[in-house]
């Protein structure tokens, strides 16, 4: 796996039923049968005011969403998919290619931790030995942190960098590895430097 489509929605405010429906039974499914793409997993907010539903679609490569399989799915869209498409009031679509891997589950995760960060610039090279080096190992420390991933942006209008936790449950932000994970020095230093920051935290949809 070599890349990562990611969707941010927000769904519309009188038909949330009507979207999720669109999203099970059409948009995941035809995304799915383009060859290339390993899987389609959904989430929902689990907290904050960020946004509401999360996609993540990992990729065999970046080449796949310029192929003419996925192409045509942008061209001949379905009656219900531009109406949908019309409605939605927030899209935020953005295509990661993969820096750093972690051990995959065997089950999809039931929470997702998407922590997105811009380095200043010149410091790209110290963030991602900080996630290398000394983050990814410390987080792994923390029980129920199961997968660290981290994937620079080639498209979409998000912070330079995204790193995808998958985690068994909140409870993790509670044990005392964690909160030394965020009290290094390296850290503290990266944090301060960084530009544009996000953390949004969602749990898998049943």
């Amino acid at each position: 796996m070599q890349g990562l489509l990611v969707a941010f929605m927000n769904p519309p405010a009188d038909d949330e039923a009507g979207f999720n429906a669109w999203y099970d039974e059409e948009h995941v499914p035809n995304r799915l049968a383009v060859a290339g793409f390993l899987n389609g997993r959904r989430y929902r907010a689990a907290e904050g005011d960020g946004p509401r539903y999360l996609a993540l679609y990992d990729l065999e490569s970046l080449d796949v969403l310029h192929g003419e399989a996925y192409q045509r799915l942008n061209q001949e869209r379905s009656g219900r998919e531009q109406d949908m498409l019309a409605r939605i009031p927030m899209i935020d679509r953005r295509v990661g290619k993969l820096l750093l891997d972690g051990q995959p589950w065997t089950d999809a995760p039931p929470y997702q931790l998407i922590v997105c960060m811009t380095p200043l610039a010149g410091g790209e090279l110290d963030f991602v030995n900080w996630y290398r080096e000394e983050h990814i190992r410390m987080l792994l420390d923390v029980p129920g942190w199961r997968r660290v991933r981290l994937f620079q942006q080639v498209e979409g209008a998000g912070p330079a960098f995204m790193a995808l936790h998958e985690l068994e449950s909140p409870a993790v932000f509670e044990h005392p590895n964690y909160e030394k994970s965020i009290s290094t020095p390296w850290r503290q230093r990266i944090r301060s430097s960084v530009s544009r920051y996000e953390r949004n935290l969602f749990t898998a949809l049943s």
